[in-house]
């Protein structure tokens, strides 16, 4: 049983259209993944409101913690150490539902801020402004 004829020769071919293809998806991927250079960035001018209002509470209600670690509670000051005094100083003020402002210099630590959040949590405040005041 001789299948294959001595005599004949192999036609052996590769067919380029196939490989056409696969060679046009590549360069399509390609393309379509590559970086530009400066286009990739988009340069966007952000709109400014004027016409935002939030509300706002009256100075009897505001909490400063600067960078040096005192805080200023109605302008009263205590230091960041005194975890006692800062609990009754907070325990004493009005707490009739209305928001209070705590505002933090920029380079104080977020420690005294969560600490001074914390006490505020204890004593029922629930409604704060957090506020960054910069130098």
């Amino acid at each position: 049983m001789n299948f294959v004829s001595k005599n004949s020769k192999s036609n052996f071919s590769i067919e380029i259209t196939p490989l056409i293809d696969i060679v046009f998806l590549l360069v399509i991927f390609f393309v379509v993944t590559s970086k530009v250079g400066e286009s990739q960035f988009l340069s966007l001018d952000l709109p400014k409101t004027e016409s935002f209002n939030y509300k706002t509470v009256q100075t009897s209600n505001e909490i400063v913690i600067s960078n040096e670690g005192s805080i200023y509670i109605n302008n009263k000051l205590i230091n960041i150490n005194n975890l006692e005094e800062l609990e009754q100083e907070i325990f004493e003020l009005d707490n009739n539902g209305k928001s209070i402002i705590l505002s933090a210099e920029s380079d104080s630590l977020h420690v005294w801020v969560i600490t001074v959040m914390d006490i505020l949590n204890k004593y029922g405040f629930k409604e704060i402004q957090i506020r960054t005041v910069e130098k």
